[in-house]
């Protein structure tokens, strides 16, 4: 359930109408307040405040149609210079970037203040009769609407700055990071888990018995969340193990294998234990970065892909790509590695989860980097330039391994594409240095 409302919460946040929605209906709760405070005070009648009282119902209904009029067609500019700001993400960035742009508060915020002005005025026009020779009445309501268009040309100003400064490709990278550093400290945190019967082992040397029944997905998608606590208390209740083929951000067909329950219960249907298990694992058209740190480092890749394209051919957009990836993969080889398998208050293995390891977190980082920049001796020194500093902090023997097997496709690479001798045998030299560096680990 918790898993499902975080989705939720973030489709939201994602959203173009949430906070204009929320905006406009905190528009027309404020002019119905400001009415009824009206029939209870005249501002004329405060000491000061007379100078900036209406008495004209016919000019305080012009100036409101104005401000109506004026907001909504900057709603229309602010709507249309987004469109714009999309369509250059989408291009220059790749599509998955769009999605940033639509969960940048400021551009909410900015779409929210121009339709909830206009809602506010158009409330507060209505409520204003032209035969009402009692007007001061309505003198509060009214110059609310003057402050809030006055609010207004702020906003515009800042939505202008806040799109200039959106779309540089630093402060892309940038914000990507800083979602992946979040991503990072949510899934991998720095403190031992705690967890009783959590440990880590190597899937395939488990001994978990012959008697298995495999389960398929039902419909196709990405995985966006599983439920992890229902099914180690599912596979706890019916003294049964349960070992995960996917994780969240891998794509399921229907006719994927999703799990495979190991002793299963004889007294449950197959076809109810199939739905029971997919309904602890939520799909959707297209992945997130709720659950799947590696969402974050596909889009920073994509983005570093692009720039090596002859099309673009800007390796220093690459170049910092690289160092905002270094930077997560890093944060996660000092962490504890994620426990993988579970066991229940009497010591027995009740789930076993599919958990990325660094050799996948490498290959997801560089390997498209490495495929349309391999050609190029300065992308090249530059990424062994940084996978040296992982080095350094690479102390685990599978990390090291992984590094080490990643350096022999990186070698191989160069021989085959490089074709300055120059950069070869520098190349060469950063190779043999992180190989002498991992050896000494």
């Amino acid at each position: 359930m918790k898993q499902q409302l975080l989705h939720l919460a973030e489709k939201l946040r994602a959203s173009f109408w949430m906070i204009p929605t929320l905006m406009m209906i905190a528009a027309m709760l404020l002019s119905q307040l400001l009415q009824l405070l009206d029939g209870a005070y005249r501002l004329s009648d405060l000491p000061g405040f007379g100078w900036i009282s209406l008495e004209d119902p016919d000019s305080a209904r012009s100036l409101l149609s104005t401000i109506a009029g004026s907001t909504i067609t900057v709603a229309g500019t602010v709507f249309s210079i987004t469109t714009v700001a999309l369509t250059l993400a989408s291009n220059q960035f790749g599509p998955r970037l769009v999605r940033n742009f639509m969960r940048d508060r400021g551009t909410q915020f900015s779409l929210g203040i121009f339709l909830s002005t206009f809602v506010y005025a158009l409330m507060t026009m209505r409520g204003i009769n032209a035969a009402d020779s009692a007007f001061a009445r309505h003198d509060i309501s009214v110059h609310v609407a003057v402050l809030l268009s006055l609010i207004s040309i702020a906003v515009l100003i800042y939505f202008i700055h806040n799109v200039a400064l959106s779309i540089q490709v630093d402060n892309i990278t940038y914000h990507i990071n800083r979602e992946f550093s979040e991503a990072i400290d949510t899934h991998y945190p720095s403190a031992r888990r705690t967890d009783e019967g959590a440990e880590c082992r190597e899937a395939s040397k488990l001994h978990l018995g012959e008697d298995c029944l495999n389960v398929y997905g039902d419909i196709g998608g990405y995985v966006l969340s599983i439920e992890r606590q229902k099914l180690l208390d599912w596979a706890t209740e019916n003294d049964c193990c349960i070992l995960l083929d996917c994780h969240p951000g891998s794509y399921i067909h229907h006719w994927s294998r999703i799990a495979r329950i190991y002793q299963p219960p004889r007294q449950i249907d197959s076809d109810r234990i199939t739905s029971l298990i997919d309904g602890t694992i939520s799909t959707g058209h297209q992945p997130t970065a709720e659950e799947d740190i590696v969402f974050s480092i596909h889009q920073l890749a994509q983005i570093a892909v692009r720039a090596l394209s002859p099309g673009i051919n800007d390796p220093f957009t690459a170049y910092s790509c690289i160092d905002r990836l270094v930077d997560g993969i890093g944060k996660v080889l000092q962490r504890p590695q994620l426990p993988n398998c579970f066991r229940d208050g009497d010591g027995r293995l009740r789930l076993v989860t599919n958990v990325l390891d660094f050799a996948d977190l490498l290959a997801a980082a560089f390997d498209e980097i490495r495929e349309y920049g391999r050609s190029s001796g300065v992308v090249m020194r530059h990424l062994l330039n940084k996978l040296h500093e992982l080095a350094q902090i690479c102390t685990r023997t599978a990390d090291r391994r992984a590094l080490d097997a990643y350096l022999d496709r990186l070698a191989e690479d160069c021989d085959r594409f490089v074709e300055d001798r120059f950069d070869r045998d520098i190349i060469g030299k950063k190779i043999r240095s992180i190989r002498v560096l991992i050896a000494r680990r």
